[in-house]
């Protein structure tokens, strides 16, 4: 309460709710609105000063909303809306952009840009098509959308997050310039052909933190001995849709910093996976929801 009610005072954030009466000046740098965009006052868009705008709704249809006058933009969130966006590359302070995916290739030269961009998202039920590039984007730190079609990210050197990428798109990639990148999501898009993962790549990712792998085609020996050049940063691993040939327990285990493994939906047909002494070091939380697994056998001395 009292932090919200400082907030106020010194004019740090208006909330914009039509059933709550509005008090605060037009002039106020943070604008965040709930389910009402239809209704937010057309004079608050031009707030020059503006230096924060989010929005949270259901999904709607604008003829248009000009961000091209609020040049001291740093954060920029349209949620689920959807009209023509114009942007300049004017939009020198910008840093942050969340919007639909729908319609991203009418978007994606906008978006080229916005050079000094740190992180893109982009909401979209459906997956991004299209080849999207972000060549020119060299200050990108985090890149989350459900991206199918190619993603051209040039040298990437502080690329961080990449998630939702289809494992076409991922191998099409240069991990080797991807030094940097923490967060890593790839998954296999239904509706095209199944590719597998070169898992070659995945050795060069050195500052690898997450890992999460969602339904790819797992060649086990390769996939294995991958599994443990690439251990030393992991902290999570996830795999998804999975089939192993053999128990993964005798090289997960041996991660040094691995604090979270889920095994979810996975087919082991062996029936019976072991962890040995001194095995999972760090581990807090281990899910197995998998097929055909009738007994987990934990060493003394095991997760210790």
């Amino acid at each position: 309460d009292v932090a919200i009610k400082k907030s106020k005072e010194l004019n740090f954030v208006n909330v914009y709710n039509d059933h709550v009466a509005q008090h605060s000046s037009t002039t106020c740098r943070r604008e965040v609105v709930h389910h009402q965009f239809k209704r937010y006052p057309s004079e608050k868009c031009k707030n020059k000063r503006m230096r924060s705008f989010l929005n949270f709704g259901e999904l709607e249809f604008l003829v248009g909303f000009d961000v091209e006058t609020l040049k001291l933009l740093r954060v920029l969130d349209l949620g689920r809306l959807r009209f023509p966006l114009k942007i300049n590359g004017d939009l020198i302070h910008l840093r942050y952009l969340g919007i639909d995916g729908y319609s991203f290739s009418d978007r994606a030269a906008i978006i080229s840009k916005l050079r000094f961009l740190q992180t893109l998202e982009a909401y979209s039920e459906y997956p991004i098509e299209e080849t999207i590039d972000l060549r020119k984007l060299t200050s990108l730190r985090h890149v989350i959308g459900q991206f199918v079609g190619e993603l051209l990210i040039g040298d990437a050197a502080n690329l961080q997050t990449l998630r939702f990428i289809s494992s076409d798109s991922w191998n099409k990639l240069k991990p080797e310039l991807l030094i940097n990148l923490r967060d890593l999501e790839i998954y296999q898009d239904y509706e095209k052909r199944r590719v597998s993962v070169s898992w070659a790549s995945l050795t060069k990712l050195r500052s690898l933190r997450v890992l999460k792998l969602d339904n790819l085609r797992l060649e086990s020996e390769e996939a294995v001995r991958s599994t443990d050049v690439i251990s030393p940063s992991l902290e999570s691993v996830t795999l998804v849709g999975m089939t192993f040939e053999e128990d993964p327990m005798p090289v997960l285990q041996k991660m040094p910093r691995l604090e979270d493994l889920i095994l979810e939906g996975c087919f082991y047909p062996g029936g019976k996976m072991s962890v040995s002494e001194q095995g999972f070091g760090r581990l807090r939380k281990l899910q197995l929801v998998m097929e055909s697994l009738d007994e987990l056998q934990i060493e003394e001395e095991a997760m210790p």
